[in-house]
């Protein structure tokens, strides 16, 4: 048949169109059968699925030869082309332009990278797709009842989006009527509730926002005894007119920022603006030129500001990020984790549970990066509140802009007196007599730094540099220089004058401090003297620590002391001069290359570490402080073609499995193993079975186990073996194949010389695995192997995680000795930052306290293992512990939230299979919870647990637990 190819319709009945025209298909099987191969679009579907969905249990005599005579009927109104046949069964080849419901999420795809208007006509244009309920006359079949249950909640989820968009437009109208529609049909929804409370809010109607709320806490306790969810039952309070409560949940410390030791003067008007503009408002841009005091008028007014808010904070340094990468550095700040999946909408599911008080800094050069983000923050996570710094407005509609002027400089005609008291001349004198107190600072003199400060535009920034330079050449030559060499930057967001202090500061440094300087603009982080001499030995052979002093003393280089370890840094305009002075001498590429190789070799110090007896604690934190220029070594390593390098970074990340690098650094990992530059090199096999190691903690098992079997075949002494043996036995336990993950931990027993490190993943391994069968002596048998190795190796990462097994172990027997030993090597893991054992050692110790029924110890350990398990992103292991929750809760005479917490993990999709003796505990809990309940309430309760987006789960897992708390008695 010519013409153009069919198109499909899932979004209600089944329809199919050609050339304009609806194509009449005969209701019953062969309908049927182009649902089932549909609901696969592309991927085969047995002859089995397909008999089974056209006949149900009434299979004919012949299945397979009935099912070719419907199959071939098919093909005349589909196109031969389409339907293909292979040796898994049937497929039918569907491009997303011609079905739908591909439509439909190409659509939400295209509207999540827009702007609010186009995003709002662009689900519009989606939702206009829906004829019905999807896949509406097959939704009840066993073949399409998941996927029509997953297109029906994306729908939902897209009108609540798009009237989460007509309030960010200011059109409350529209998103009533819709949301109000919503609620008819899922009169449970409470991100709709929310959405609707607030239109009715924003459109005057506060009193019938509140009766919303109202009727359905009523309806929830009444129906289903719950309570509404915490950040519904805040948006009341905020409705009310009270401040939002500041969250019990664990939450980043107060950073240590922009510590500084000079004066901060002529700034309160700024720091009482910017604190009330906070207040006022949720996102608030401080403005003005580079050097201008933007960055510290923030850090001066956090303190305060975080107290009066009751919010913790997060500071995000954005500095010059590149392509995509404002998200990535904000779940860094956060302290994320992110297995696969948008970064994006990672940052997004964690801050819509989350009160905080987020800082951008310096966000000038991607201003469209961090507009879409904060634009997202606003619409979708009601608890946080936004600063950013920067040289140009983020050009939001919700943005409140404050713009910073530079410091007060006095008139030419100012007597002395009058001119030592501008802020900008007392900033210079400060500066000035911190280097020389002895500098003369009189009636003669205080014109002349009065002079100074007008000719630098009151720019403090510039105005401490100068005060550095009249420290070393006096007031009058420093402005005889500046009348010489003051020019002007050369774009319009800067102002006159600073370039040519940072110049001039150069200028008075020797050569070879100079070549320093500018080596030094290659560190993205901070750094210490051993990085120093390791990337500018080169262009400076000898000791540069006096080198690196007069640096600091010249205010080109910042040091900080706080730590014990002096630890350094430059200011963004110095680094940016440093890398053109860099850049001019043409040794740009030499010295990039350098770093990348002291990366390297920090890397291998701390795989090193990870695995030896003498390691200091947390061996990986040199390279967690120095994450920036990990990532770029690595690209700047690729980008020469220097995959030997790229790849012995990349493989000493991942040699130490129980350190987990972020999501960048594990999409990097795995880049560089499927180069085929590397393959020549000998960082092939440890690169590629890091990729592979990387793949498996993203979630892509298929390209894991790929990696891993390439890498084994390749592997020649014990390291190599080891990396490749424990992709491919972690990618098999992931996908539950726990025999296949057996024999592959065992092989790794069986390499030769094997260091007992090693040895004790794989003991402890098979000790885990014993202990879902249920196989107690050879959990036992190994998980003594395990700690005898431990012992043996003497690394503290590899102690922790024997102990954790052991403590599975006990758990089948003895859980009071279990709890003990749990506990303590939760502690070790810690101490040795080693998170993915924190991570299983809790969660089996939260385990075992609710089975001894130690619930207060339970209730005080769940808050900060969720909170942890949701920085990590690991999903998986997030769904384990909300089972366990459930556990608790029933105990505690709590089935209502016990019953949407085990419903949630049941249905979600990244939750792990039960296995051994966890099926029937969970059986049981299922049917105990029913029984309390009743059926009716209980089924009511996990439809609405499946509508529920995780971050609602956790957040009611989380308000379950502060409730049962403040329940129990004092005493």
């Amino acid at each position: 048949m010519g013409g153009a190819p069919p198109t499909f319709g899932v979004l209600g009945a089944l329809e199919v169109r050609r050339d304009g025209r609806e194509v009449t298909l005969p209701r019953g099987r062969q309908r049927a059968v182009l649902a089932a191969l549909l609901v696969r679009s592309g991927r085969p579907v047995s002859a089995a699925g397909l008999a089974a969905a056209a006949w149900g249990d009434g299979l004919p005599e012949h299945p397979a030869a009935a099912l070719h005579t419907v199959v071939s009927r098919l093909r005349r109104p589909l196109g031969a082309a389409s339907l293909r046949t292979g040796p898994l069964g049937y497929a039918l080849v569907v491009p997303p332009e011609q079905l739908d419901a591909g439509q439909f999420v190409a659509l939400r795809a295209s509207a999540a990278r827009a702007r609010p208007e186009a995003a709002a006509q662009l689900l519009d244009a989606a939702l206009a797709l829906w004829r019905g309920p999807a896949y509406e006359e097959f939704a009840h079949r066993d073949f399409a009842r998941a996927e029509a249950v997953r297109l029906d909640q994306l729908r939902a989820v897209t009108i609540e989006e798009r009237a989460e968009l007509s309030l960010a437009l200011g059109q409350s109208e529209p998103a009533i009527s819709s949301l109000e529609w919503l609620l008819a049909e899922q009169p449970f929804r409470e991100r709709a509730t929310a959405l609707l409370m607030t239109a009715l809010y924003e459109s005057g109607r506060a009193a019938a926002a509140l009766d919303r709320y109202r009727g359905h806490r009523d309806r929830l306790a009444d129906e289903l005894g719950l309570d509404p969810s915490p950040a519904l039952q805040q948006l009341q309070v905020r409705i009310l007119g009270h401040d939002l409560p500041a969250s019990r949940r664990p939450a980043p410390r107060m950073p240590a920022w922009l510590v500084s030791s000079t004066a901060f003067v002529g700034r309160d008007d700024d720091l009482a603006a910017l604190a009330e503009a906070v207040r006022a408002h949720r996102l608030v841009t401080v403005t003005g030129a580079g050097g201008v005091g933007k960055t510290r008028l923030v850090a001066e007014t956090l303190p305060d500001l975080a107290a009066r808010l009751g919010l913790p904070v997060t500071v995000v340094e954005l500095g010059d990020p590149g392509g995509g990468q404002v998200d990535a550095a904000v779940a860094a700040a956060l302290g994320l984790g992110v297995a696969g999946g948008s970064v994006t909408d990672a940052v997004l599911e964690y801050l819509s549970i989350t009160t905080l008080l987020l800082v951008l800094d310096s966000c000038e050069n991607a201003v469209a990066q961090v507009r879409r983000l904060v634009e997202a923050v606003l619409r979708r996570c009601p608890g946080v509140r936004m600063i950013a710094t920067s040289r140009r407005r983020l050009d939001s509609p919700d943005e409140q802009v404050l713009p910073l002027e530079p410091l007060a400089t006095p008139r030419a005609d100012a007597p002395p007196e009058q001119a030592g008291l501008a802020a900008s001349v007392q900033l210079f004198a400060d500066r000035a007599r911190r280097l020389r107190p002895a500098l003369p600072l009189t009636a003669e003199t205080l014109p002349v730094a009065a002079d100074i400060c007008r000719r630098l535009d009151g720019l403090p920034l510039a105005i401490e540099l100068a005060a550095t330079q009249a420290a070393t050449l006096g007031l009058q030559p420093l402005r005889d220089r500046l009348d010489v060499s003051l020019d002007v930057l050369g774009d319009d967001e800067h102002r006159p004058g600073l370039r040519a202090v940072v110049d001039g500061s150069y200028a008075l440094l020797g050569s070879g401090d100079q070549r320093v300087l500018a080596a030094l603009s290659v560190f993205d982080n901070g750094f210490d003297l051993p990085a120093v001499e390791h990337v500018a030995g080169s262009l400076v052979p000898g000791p540069l620590a006096s080198s690196l002093a007069r640096l600091v003393d010249a205010s080109l280089v910042l040091a900080d002391l706080a730590s014990g370890e002096a630890r350094y840094r430059l200011l963004a305009i110095v680094r940016a001069f440093a890398a053109e002075r860099l850049a001019r001498a043409g040794a740009a590429d030499a010295v990039r290359l350098a770093h990348a190789r002291y990366v390297r070799a920090l890397a291998d110090t701390a795989a090193r570490a990870a695995t030896g007896r003498a390691s200091r604690e947390r061996p990986f934190q040199p390279v967690e402080d120095s994450r920036s220029d990990v990532v770029a070594a690595v690209r700047c390593a690729i980008s020469a073609g220097d995959l030997a390098l790229a790849g012995g970074i990349t493989a000493s990340l991942r040699r130490y499995p129980h350190w987990r690098p972020d999501t960048e650094l594990l999409a990097l990992i795995r880049e560089v193993a499927h180069d085929p530059r590397l393959r020549p090199t000998p960082a092939a096999v440890l690169a590629i079975a890091a990729g592979g190691v990387a793949a498996a903690d993203l979630g892509d098992l298929g390209d894991a186990e790929q990696l891993g079997a390439e890498a084994l075949a390749l592997a020649d002494d014990p390291a190599e073996h080891y990396l490749a043996l424990l992709t491919l036995g972690v990618t098999a336990l992931y996908r539950g194949e726990h025999d296949r993950s057996a024999a592959w931990w065992q092989r790794m027993l069986d390499v030769p010389d094997l260091p007992a490190a090693y040895r004790v993943d794989a003991h402890a391994s098979l000790a885990l695995l014993g202990c879902y069968h249920g196989d107690r002596p050879a959990s036992r048998r190994h998980a003594e192997e395990a700690r005898r190795a431990a012992d043996v190796a003497g690394a503290a990462g590899y102690h922790a995680f024997a102990a954790y097994a052991y403590g599975e172990v006990c758990l089948l027997d003895d859980p009071p000795a279990a709890v003990d030993v749990l506990r303590v090597a939760a502690d070790e893991a810690e101490q040795a930052g080693a998170g993915q054992v924190v991570a299983v050692a809790r969660i089996a110790l939260l385990s075992g306290l609710v089975r001894l029924g130690r619930y207060d110890e339970a209730l005080s350990l769940a808050p900060a293992l969720l909170h942890h398990l949701r920085q990590m992103g690991s999903w998986p292991q997030l769904w384990t512990t909300v089972r366990v929750l459930a556990e608790l809760l029933v105990d505690l005479d709590r089935p209502q939230p016990a019953a949407m917490l085990l419903a949630a993990a049941h249905a979600a999709d990244s939750a792990p299979t039960l296995t051994g003796d966890d099926v029937g505990r969970y059986r049981d809990l299922d049917a105990r919870i029913r029984q309390r309940l009743g059926v009716q309430v209980a089924e009511r309760i996990a439809a609405l647990a499946r509508a529920l987006p995780r971050s609602q789960v956790l957040d009611r897992a989380l308000a379950a637990v502060d409730q049962v708390v403040d329940r129990l008695p004092v005493e």
